[in-house]
């Protein structure tokens, strides 16, 4: 866990600078940027136990979207010309080491600071936090410019950048979840 917090508190000193290319700091200040992950975390984070997507804003799950969105921490960000934002997050991933998996997307707020829309592009593979950083950040810039990304699916690129979107997995933006084509299920996070 310390080397979770650690690796976080790193991710929030080097790369939030308001100096730094896609800093996060240029747009929200930390505490900001805390409240916009967990306005998000019900849609990014596992669900808790003996939860389902019906209940999950139940306010009896709040401590446990607390402490999961006290790990995630925005890594880049940028603001769109529509007034929505690309984000990429870093997450603690399961593993014996310490791993990070990323997440690239768009989040955008209405005047009263609601979440009004919320897309996932793409989910990494679990990696160390400076090949998240290095790789993810290519991966961002990829998406905020509107390049193509399906060349780092798993299909072509193996198991160093994109998990998910694959031929199985996708996002649906209405739902705001990852939806299983195959077997007609939600829910991989």
């Amino acid at each position: 866990m310390k080397i979770i917090v650690v690796a976080v508190l790193f991710a929030l000193m080097i790369q939030c600078s308001p100096k730094s290319k896609y800093g996060p700091l240029a747009y929200f200040d930390r505490a900001e940027q805390e409240r916009i992950i967990y306005k998000t975390i019900r849609y990014s984070a596992k669900l808790p136990p003996r939860c389902n997507h019906a209940i999950k804003f139940d306010t009896t799950f709040d401590d446990y979207y607390k402490r999961v969105a006290s790990e995630y921490a925005f890594i880049k960000m940028a603001k769109a010309s529509n007034g929505s934002f690309d984000f990429l997050i870093s997450k603690p991933a399961r593993s014996s080491t310490p791993m990070f998996e990323g997440i690239g997307g768009q989040f955008k707020l209405d005047d009263k600071d609601s979440l009004i829309e919320y897309n996932e592009v793409f989910r990494t593979w679990k990696m160390s936090y400076q090949d998240l950083n290095q790789r993810g950040t290519f991966l961002f810039d990829r998406m905020v410019k509107g390049e193509d990304l399906t060349i780092f699916y798993s299909k072509t690129a193996g198991d160093k950048y994109i998990e998910f979107p694959d031929d199985r997995f996708t996002f649906d933006k209405e739902l705001r979840r990852w939806h299983d084509n195959v077997f007609n299920a939600d829910d991989i996070n």
